[in-house]
């Protein structure tokens, strides 16, 4: 019998250590791309032109971008985004790509820490699920691009707060990424009324106010200028399985109304009866879970934002003897590696090779399959008790 137990902690120990190799090897990876060809989407540029008293928006909304904008670094967020980010835009971009990809990563962990402590977890539990976490495409495609995913993440975790106007506050700070913005907005207004929305919003308000005082600009002018360059700059084509981009699909077929209008209502009408749904639920974790699941459901995300599906992981595994928990593990295995693996795949069947994009884009039946998969994550969660 102690023979059996030493053995299983022997395998234990060399499984974590494997583990702990490939998370190592992904990590830097991804930190590699970040600080060579990478860092696509890290907002550094648009943050020189903001310091240097050049509206980032107005640039990229003429299309007078070559020299001004690096990379795909678009300026497709909220005003208060290149104030906060103003300090590395001091800084020479090499620096400050190396900052940035370093902040991602201890993030990402921290996130997995927090997570884990609400479930109460074990520390072998935690240090399990954040190898998996750091193995995963989501997380090593997120420090690759230098997107700002795992700073959502972390004000979302603000749903574990009582004191409410606190709460509230921290949860606004998402705002400033929009297709994050629509259910939990929505979700503040149904709980905690007209004020808790407009405390909500005092992140990026103070943002934009501060941003137009810097530029010395009328701040209803630039007010609507980061959903104008969001409109722009989002590649649709690259959204994984929402109802805003199979909406999009309709354009293959003859329609005499605006696509663009009629998918946004549409969408925000379904945000509305996610949002009332969630808001019926007394349980953090699992408003925390359907929140984010309810985002990546509705409005176009990439990739790596879902590393937001860490909560309803490390949620699922701490239940995991129940089998809709063992149903919600499935899935987002398949989100963190499956989706990947699919891609090589389809890469190999039509050019009979590996050599799979970086920026591959989704086909319309994965888009579709992933989608029904969130709406099965969705219910799932709600299930696990």
């Amino acid at each position: 019998m102690k023979w059996n137990i030493l053995n299983n902690k022997k395998i234990l120990i060399l499984f974590l250590i494997l583990l702990s190799l490939l998370a190592c090897i992904s990590i830097l990876h991804g930190f590699k791309i970040a600080n060579s060809y990478g860092s696509v989407d890290f907002q550094y540029s648009p943050t020189v032109l903001f310091l240097e008293k050049i509206n980032p928006y107005e640039t990229f909304i003429s299309g007078k971008i070559d020299g001004n904008i690096m990379l795909a670094q678009y300026p497709i967020y909220s005003h208060v985004t290149y104030v906060v980010l103003a300090p590395l835009g001091l800084l020479e971009w090499e620096v400050a790509r190396l900052i940035w990809s370093l902040l991602i990563i201890i993030t990402g962990l921290y996130c997995v820490i927090l997570v884990s402590n609400f479930c109460k977890l074990k520390v072998i539990e935690t240090i399990f699920i954040c190898l998996i976490f750091s193995c995963s495409t989501s997380f090593r495609n997120l420090i690759s691009n230098g997107n700002v995913t795992t700073f959502i993440l972390l004000s979302f975790f603000a749903v574990m707060i009582s004191r409410e106007n606190f709460k509230n506050f921290l949860l606004g700070i998402s705002y400033f990424k929009f297709n994050f913005a629509p259910i939990l907005s929505l979700f503040i207004l149904l709980k905690s009324g007209v004020k808790g929305l407009l405390i909500s919003s005092l992140f990026c308000l103070v943002g934009w106010l501060i941003f137009s005082l810097y530029l010395n600009q009328n701040p209803i002018e630039n007010l609507f200028h980061p959903i104008q360059s969001a409109l722009k700059g989002f590649d649709q084509t690259l959204a994984r399985g929402d109802l805003f981009t199979i909406l999009g699909f309709l354009k293959y077929f003859e329609i005499s109304f605006n696509l663009d209008i009629f998918r946004i209502i549409i969408v925000l009408v379904v945000s509305f009866f996610l949002a009332k749904d969630i808001s019926k639920i007394n349980n953090k974790m699992l408003i925390l879970n359907l929140l984010l699941i309810g985002n990546l459901l509705t409005f176009g995300h990439l990739i790596y934002d879902y590393i937001v599906l860490l909560p309803s992981f490390v949620y699922s595994y701490s239940n995991r003897k129940s089998i809709h928990a063992k149903i919600s593990l499935i899935i987002i295995l398949y989100f963190w590696f499956g989706i990947r693996l699919i891609e090589y795949f389809i890469d190999f069947i039509k050019r009979g090779s590996f050599m799979i994009s970086p920026v591959s884009a989704p086909v319309s039946f994965e888009v579709f399959i992933n989608f029904l998969l969130l709406i099965v994550l969705y219910y799932s969660n709600k299930k696990i008790y």
